[in-house]
């Protein structure tokens, strides 16, 4: 049975009237065919009903401590139907709310007890969840020992959770999954990774990895394992007199003793506990050839992960670009990254910047005399007289706990620089920042400079720059340094310009309080600032900060580029105040706000992990 179609177009012309016209391509079309297209649209339809109903509503997002409180209320906002729910590590647990979660997990050769706590006040309706271990005591993201238990733990806590989507930032979530069975694939997983070269820099001995993460069926075959039993019991020997004892007395043992047996990791490889321990990690890989890093002896925490996640992006489209431009950011996890570049994205970050209380409010129009008044106040706060006699502000701080060097004059106009420094001394440019003040100072420049740290231990580097500045009694009057927690808002609104010369930047939200304080960047052109700061001299009429030509990553000169920025702003300030104003103004303007477009970005990647 054949049926011939015989297609009518309609085509309307510029007279108004109508011709028909027969289309000269006849089709024939089977009862088969027939069939086919009508299961074909029956097939279609239940697709979209199912894509509608797989559209995510669940979704839980795992971070070390800080709950992204704005882009989830955001998100709820735009998306109301939407269920977020936050897991973080707990370490005080009496004002939390005990669940029925609870369960028993094995690493590290032992068993752990775990039980989920949840906040008892919901935080704009979002449900916070802290994951606490007993044994563990406080979890220090940056020992491999202390953070491995928790993610075996909150990997099943997931689990038992049930969400829809994980959203895992910065934590490695797959992290000991290469000796777990299969994880439930119906859970999609997005990693966010905020900077690559801090994954390459965490290599690990495979001998290290596999004992702390190790499941019951691999710690056993490690135990048998005649020539890891030797070399276990040769180590054991070195330091102990004792003729017998237990393969899991000797892993406890070296539990303990790791950081003393490899201070030497990379020196004296005639140290005897150095050899027994490279022909360990040789005999692991063998055992374990699934934790090889690109044919390295090395275990990355991060390259399974990248493996198993169903997704994973960066928090900066610069810096989305750059990895993949320059494989030398990413070390030997830029092959892995290039193979899984098709389950990969950008995301854009966002942050609602409140004004913090300050001594004088303003706003876009009445800047100009109100952010003069915060300075004069800050000023005279830090005067020698108010800092010799303890009479400072103390809304100024956020706790008792601070150490103050230095103090300011305020017989001189001079623009006002504020600098936070991290003991990150090579990522976050802070030799640039110290040695640009240097050149500042001694070039006879006219500023003042106020620097942070929140760290009352500084790194080396910090403290002898610090020696060497109070050696120079002639730049007395121009700076203040500061150890310890301040209320950063009230100094960002009466500082003129913030140096931020990052080597690497993936996520920084301190750009976006100064802007909206007024406070004018000088950035390096790198990750987010590259994408959310405008050069004035790029951009005339909306430019709110100063950029670097290039990232100071690609350029040899870094101390000159970013000190050659510095003096074109300052002539700027001193020269032309009109433009200052316009580039403040700009600033203070500026939407650092979580937009709809940056929400949506995440909401069509949550849709695409589901359909």
């Amino acid at each position: 049975m054949e049926k011939t179609y015989n297609t009518q177009i309609h085509l309307k012309k510029s007279d108004n009237s109508i011709e028909k016209l027969e289309n000269p391509i006849y089709s024939k079309s089977t009862f088969f065919d027939e069939i086919k297209s009508n299961f074909e649209l029956f097939v279609g339809k239940i697709q979209k009903k199912l894509q509608k109903e797989k559209s995510f509503k669940e979704i839980l997002i795992i971070t070390k401590n800080d709950i992204p409180k704005d882009f989830i209320s955001h998100l709820c906002r735009q998306y109301p139907d939407k269920n977020v729910k936050v897991l973080i590590p707990a370490f005080d647990i009496s004002e939390l709310e005990k669940t029925d979660i609870c369960f028993d997990f094995f690493v590290q050769n032992k068993n752990f007890e775990a039980k989920l706590y949840k906040y008892k006040q919901n935080f704009d309706n979002i449900e916070i969840f802290a994951l606490f271990i007993p044994r563990l005591g406080e979890i220090n993201f940056s020992k491999f020992e202390s953070y491995a238990p928790y993610i075996k733990a909150l990997r099943i806590c997931a689990k038992k959770l049930s969400p829809q989507i994980i959203q895992c930032e910065e934590i490695p979530f797959f992290l000991g999954a290469e000796f777990e069975s299969q994880w439930n694939s119906s859970i999609k997983v997005i990693q966010i990774i905020r900077d690559f070269s801090e994954i390459e820099s965490t290599k690990l001995e495979p001998f290290w990895a596999t004992i702390n993460l190790a499941s019951k069926v691999q710690m056993k075959k490690i135990c048998n394992d005649k020539i890891i039993k030797n070399y276990i019991a040769k180590l054991f020997n070195i330091h102990n007199k004792k003729r017998f004892y237990q393969i899991q007395e000797c892993i406890d043992f070296i539990y303990q003793n790791y950081p003393k047996f490899r201070k030497y990791i990379d020196k004296c490889d005639d140290i005897e506990e150095n050899i027994i321990f490279n022909k360990m990690n040789f005999r692991i890989l063998k055992l374990f050839p699934k934790i090889t890093f690109e044919g390295e002896n090395f275990y990355n925490p991060m390259f399974y992960t990248l493996k198993k996640a169903d997704y994973w992006g960066v928090i900066s489209k610069t810096y989305y670009e750059e990895i993949f431009k320059r494989p030398e950011i990413c070390g030997k996890l830029s092959k892995q990254i290039e193979k899984l570049k098709n389950k990969s994205t950008y995301f854009s970050y966002g942050n609602s910047s409140k004004k913090t209380k300050i001594y004088q409010n303003f706003n876009s129009e009445n800047f100009r005399e109100l952010r003069n008044k915060n300075k004069s106040y800050l000023i005279k706060e830090f005067s020698y007289n108010r800092i010799k006699t303890n009479f400072i502000d103390q809304n100024l701080f956020k706790s008792n706990e601070y150490e103050i060097h230095g103090y300011l004059d305020s017989f001189y106009e001079a623009p006002l620089i504020f600098i936070k420094l991290t003991n990150n001394i090579f990522p976050d440019g802070i030799d640039i920042s110290l040695n640009t003040v240097l050149k500042l100072f001694e070039l006879n420049k006219n500023v003042q400079i106020i620097i942070n740290l929140n760290e009352l231990t500084p790194h080396n580097y910090i403290k002898s720059w610090l020696n060497f500045i109070e050696q120079h009694s002639e730049f007395s009057g121009r700076w203040l340094f500061i150890y310890g927690e301040i209320n950063l808002g009230q100094f960002l609104a009466a500082a003129d310009i913030i140096f931020l010369p990052n080597r690497y930047n993936t996520k920084s939200s301190i750009h976006f309080l100064s802007m909206n304080n007024g406070c004018i960047p000088i950035a390096s052109r790198c990750g987010i600032f590259n994408d959310t700061i405008s050069d004035i001299f790029d951009d005339i009429a909306y430019g709110n900060g100063f950029k670097t030509k290039h990232s100071l990553l690609a350029n040899e000169n870094v101390y000159d580029t970013y000190f050659n920025l510095v003096i074109k702003a300052l002539n700027l300030y001193t020269n032309n105040p009109a433009s200052w104003n316009l580039i403040t103004k700009n600033a203070i303007n500026y939407n650092s706000d979580w937009t709809f477009e940056i929400i949506e970005k995440y909401n069509q990647i949550y849709n695409k992990l589901l359909a």
